[in-house]
């Protein structure tokens, strides 16, 4: 819109005119509009007025929705490749948001919170859903670390001191920002914290 806004009267109208013949015409000569070369879907709009040539850059949505991006006076023969570069990121942008707007409405649908998360990550057993259980099941068990030596009463360096690693490790574990084996879970919650734990697969 500012591309539009900021030129004259009578580039505005001829850009005016160009924009119904694309949204009204079936096929339309490549003088107004084409394809541009070496791109995923990404269309130009072709105006020209007087010896200035003007190109703003589309592309197609659901087959028939014309979206318009960065426009421009064309000066050289070549697009620059940074307007195309920049309409491919605008577009990339557009679809993008698209995206998350429709997953917004799909999860304002949902019944329950196991089909919120079947929506947002895919159900049990894709890459984006395991990946989320494994962070999810991770916070809950540095959160119970947490909870099980503030009820223990001790610091996270005496916790370090009984196990033999440093108080800096336990940190990060009940921040979530170190990983931790099995051997190390049982060593922290048995030997440190007198605590038992039971694994229960399912």
């Amino acid at each position: 819109m500012d591309f539009y806004l900021e030129q004259s009267d009578k580039v505005q109208e001829k850009i005016e005119y160009v924009l119904r013949l694309v949204r009204q015409v079936e096929r339309i000569s490549k003088k107004f509009f084409d394809h541009m070369e070496g791109t995923d879907g990404l269309y130009e709009i072709r105006v020209e007025v007087d010896s200035n040539i003007f190109r703003i850059f589309c592309c197609f949505d659901e087959g028939n929705i014309v979206i318009l991006f960065n426009g421009f006076q064309k000066k050289t023969q070549k697009t620059p490749k940074t307007e195309i570069e920049k309409a491919e990121r605008l577009k990339q942008e557009y679809f993008d948001l698209k995206r998350k707007a429709m997953k917004k409405e799909e999860l304002r649908k949902a019944k329950s919170f196991d089909e919120l998360l079947d929506i947002k990550y895919g159900t049990v057993g894709t890459a984006v859903r395991d990946e989320y259980e494994v962070k999810a099941n991770y916070f809950i068990i540095c959160e119970m670390l947490k909870d099980a030596r503030k009820e223990a009463n001790i610091t996270q360096e005496q916790l370090a001191e009984k196990i033999g690693t440093k108080k800096s490790y336990i940190s990060r574990l009940e921040n979530g920002k170190a990983d931790i084996q099995l051997s190390t879970l049982f060593k922290i919650f048995e030997t440190g914290l007198g605590r038992e734990i039971r694994l229960t697969i399912i």
